[in-house]
């Protein structure tokens, strides 16, 4: 009885995403017990944020700021000898994703921050697009498909752009799909209204670009290149001013 009652205590320090030693424990508002890190990633792929043990709702809860649990992490402490290594990983990790302009609004659940565009006629303009960072852009949000230098961005208030920003924001053969800001709002990229961008190398037809939120799932798959420490803004083109 010994034997098995030390196995189930150990079953309870596993965390049920990542199946080893629970690190950092926190808990979800039905009680569900994961490591922080793996909670994080597993809202940022869902939206809205529901435990992975229950799908229970927590699109209110603020998952950087949950309170490790002292006792559930004094007992992982104590059965896993690499709990100090591991944990110090994982803050830096966080740190990492915080500091990053790209993750922050990910990992916080932000309004407005993954774009998904469907149905390009040009392959490579389709996908999920998240917050990016150029310093020399000084307009709204732009949005970056992750692994790529493909951008939605505006231009010039007149215009929202999607282009391959390898050689900056100028190069008109690099952009493929475009639509004026007269009538749609300016701070985000509208849902409609996109054409092929003159001079460009989009091909018909026309993509649709839409927000994800509430009641949307994002594939693993997709935001995973996000997750990595070795993130870096990688643009290089001469600084400009975009409005």
């Amino acid at each position: 009885m010994e034997t098995v009652k030390g196995v189930d205590e150990d079953l309870d320090l596993l965390c049920p995403i990542c199946y080893l030693y629970i690190c950092e424990p926190v808990f979800t508002p039905c009680r569900h017990a994961f490591c922080k890190n793996c909670l994080v990633k597993s809202f940022g792929f869902n939206r809205p944020p529901r435990c992975p043990m229950c799908r229970g709702d927590c699109s209110r809860v603020k998952v950087m700021e949950l309170k490790i649990d002292p006792e559930m992490e004094a007992a992982a402490r104590k059965a896993d000898p690499d709990y100090k290594e591991r944990a110090s990983k994982r803050k830096s990790e966080r740190k990492l994703w915080m500091r990053s302009a790209i993750l922050s609004p990910v990992v916080n659940n932000d309004n407005n921050a993954i774009f998904e565009v469907t149905g390009a006629g040009s392959e490579a303009v389709n996908g999920i697009y998240v917050v990016g960072n150029i310093p020399s852009y000084l307009g709204p949000r732009l949005y970056n498909k992750p692994g790529t230098q493909m951008y939605i961005f505006r231009w010039n208030r007149r215009e929202w752009i999607i282009a391959e920003l390898n050689r900056g924001f100028e190069d008109r053969r690099a952009r493929f799909y475009r639509v004026s800001c007269s009538f749609v709002p300016e701070d985000v990229p509208p849902e409609s209204g996109w054409v092929t961008s003159v001079g460009g190398t989009g091909v018909s037809p026309a993509p649709a670009v839409r927000p994800l939120g509430q009641g949307d799932r994002i594939s693993p798959r997709l935001l995973q290149p996000l997750l990595q420490e070795n993130i870096e803004n990688s643009h290089g083109c001469s600084p400009c001013s975009i409005m």
